[in-house]
């Protein structure tokens, strides 16, 4: 069965952010950053901080995360340096799973011409050197940018929920099922999408960030003009589009043109990954910071951050065999 890439796209975005809400709306991703948190300086704070993110992110959206750093960052005096680090973590964290972000479900999905074909440990393999590279990137940066303030005191204990955790992490299964090709889209569509409708809550759909369908149904109007029109970009001119590009249009958009070029998936990857830290509008994580103005992060930090990271993805490209 022949599904064109923008229907199982938005589907597997739709699922994601099921996920992503009930992870939420358990609250145990603040249990655990307010426990990192208390007894502490800003400068230890925002390494834990970035860690956390740094690993979690992959699991349910980057930009759900981002969502909830302005609650961490009340508690911090220098909230312009530690937002940016914040949200650079979330958004480098993230490209280690094909379905860690917008941006690589989307790459994975037209790799298999509308169904991942990506395997998980392929994925995550080819990924590892950039991921491990950008986290040390993001402490030594924060070591030296943070002060020693002591965080506010918060004084009453956050509470998790673990029935919402439950939720997500069985529909969490047969993500990784479909993303490992165990699980055909129509498969996954029923069965997940039964199991959504009969024990989502009320409370759990209100958390649902529901304005990401839109720039995700760009997507279908990348595929269906470029359809047919197929252009070539060599590994090397499809890594610069990528990262270069997307700190001019959000890398979003870069990732639903750029599969079409029949660029290297890893140098495609690579470059997208890196132009989603590029600034304001790397990524429509970026620009809804910059449009909601409820972090406001230092892009000087960002874009600074944005170059080292894109000259360690060139040197891995280039050393790694990538380059043929």
């Amino acid at each position: 069965m022949n599904i064109h890439p923008p229907i199982a796209y938005i589907f597997s975005i739709l699922i994601m952010l099921f996920v992503a809400a009930g992870i939420k709306r358990s609250r145990i991703i603040d249990a655990i950053a307010n426990r990192l948190l208390d007894n502490n300086n800003e400068k230890n704070a925002i390494l834990l901080l970035i860690t956390l993110s740094y690993v979690v992110s992959p699991l349910f959206l980057s930009f759900v995360l981002i969502s909830s750093f302005d609650k961490w960052l009340l508690r911090f005096k220098n909230k312009s340096v530690s937002s940016a680090l914040l949200v650079a973590s979330a958004l480098m964290g993230s490209v280690i799973l094909p379905f860690g972000n917008m941006r690589n479900i989307y790459i994975a999905i037209y790799v298999g011409n509308g169904k991942p074909d990506l395997p998980l440990a392929g994925f995550a393999s080819s990924m590892l050197p950039l991921w491990i590279t950008g986290l040390l990137i993001l402490l030594v940066s924060a070591y030296f940018l943070s002060g020693k303030e002591e965080i506010k005191e918060k004084k009453t204990p956050t509470k998790w929920r673990w029935k919402e955790l439950i939720f997500s992490g069985i529909l969490y299964i047969f993500i990784i099922l479909f993303f490992n090709g165990r699980m055909s889209l129509l498969g996954f569509s029923f069965i997940a999408g039964a199991f959504t409708f009969a024990f989502i809550s009320r409370e759990t759909l209100k958390q649902v960030d529901w304005w990401i369908l839109i720039p995700a149904g760009v997507a279908f109007i990348a595929f269906y003009l470029l359809k047919g029109h197929p252009f070539i970009l060599d590994r090397w001119p499809g890594f610069l589009s990528g990262s270069i590009g997307s700190v001019i249009l959000s890398s979003n958009i870069f990732s639903y043109i750029l599969p079409s070029t029949n660029t290297n998936t890893t140098f495609l990857l690579y470059g997208i990954s890196v132009g989603a830290v590029g600034g304001i509008l790397g990524s429509a994580e970026t620009i809804w910071i910059w449009r909601k103005a409820r972090i406001k992060p230092n892009w000087k930090i960002t874009l600074e951050i944005f170059g080292i990271y894109f000259i360690v993805a060139s040197i891995i490209l280039w050393i790694g065999g990538f380059n043929g």
